[in-house]
């Protein structure tokens, strides 16, 4: 990332128009990080467009990649992440408003509120390191996941009422307590991505099982898992120096 200020300023929001900014973005990834994309993005692209085209199918996939390309820059602390998050999030608002998951709706949209326009403008996203929680924080965390809960789970059952309620209410819950850690820069907030991978493959099992052609949701949502290793073991969250 050493000429990047020859090309655009790494401290506008302009930056996202140019070519040399993803270059840089996509630099300097740890090698286990390149390898599981490499691996997922096959994986996914099989899986989702091996066995027939959809629209939903297609944009299932699509949604995946872009989604799974997002959790390893996050992993790798880069920025880009907020964009490929925001692309992520609207195709799958689409795929959890044709299959029933209203709740994933409203995480995918906190998603984008959250993280991903304010990693876009944060000018120094990728600088704060990631702390440790005290005990207010995790009594906070407490509460904000109860209040995330109870209203999910009215969401799901009461309001709307998808097919999926029960999953789709916890693991929107854990999702969205998830971002809040992110947004605080807690690295405890990986614990929480783990959580939420488990209950998403739960989900989208069961929803595939419905009838809908988003088997790869669930590819997607493992890969996840792996990047969460990836990120315990070879990330800045969890090693200061690297």
């Amino acid at each position: 990332m050493q000429n990047e200020s020859k090309y655009y300023d790494k401290m506008s929001f302009t930056r996202v128009f140019s070519w040399h900014w993803y270059k840089d973005q996509m630099s300097g990834w740890t090698k286990a990080s390149y390898i599981l994309l490499a691996v997922g993005i096959i994986i996914q692209l099989y899986i989702g467009l091996g066995h027939g085209i959809s629209p939903l199918g297609v944009t299932s996939t699509i949604a995946g990649i872009i989604g799974f390309s997002c959790t390893v820059s996050i992993t790798n602390g880069r920025p880009i992440n907020g964009i490929l998050g925001f692309i992520s999030a609207v195709m799958l608002i689409y795929v959890a408003l044709v299959t029933g998951n209203y709740s994933d709706i409203i995480m995918q949209a906190a998603y984008i509120i959250l993280l991903d326009i304010p990693i876009l403008i944060q000018k120094q996203w990728s600088s704060h390191d990631p702390r440790k929680m005290t005990g207010t924080d995790v009594f906070q965390t407490i509460l904000i996941f109860l209040a995330f809960l109870v209203a999910t789970y009215i969401l799901d059952t009461v309001i709307l009422h998808s097919p999926q309620a029960i999953l789709d209410a916890i693991s929107a819950t854990i999702g969205l307590t998830g971002a809040v850690l992110t947004v605080r820069r807690f690295r405890s907030s990986y614990y929480f991505w783990t959580a939420q991978g488990v209950m998403s493959i739960a989900l989208w099992i069961q929803t595939a099982m419905h009838g809908h052609p988003v088997w790869v949701l669930m590819i997607t949502y493992m890969l996840y898992l792996a990047n969460d290793i990836v990120a315990f073991t070879d990330s800045k969250w969890f090693h200061e120096n690297k």
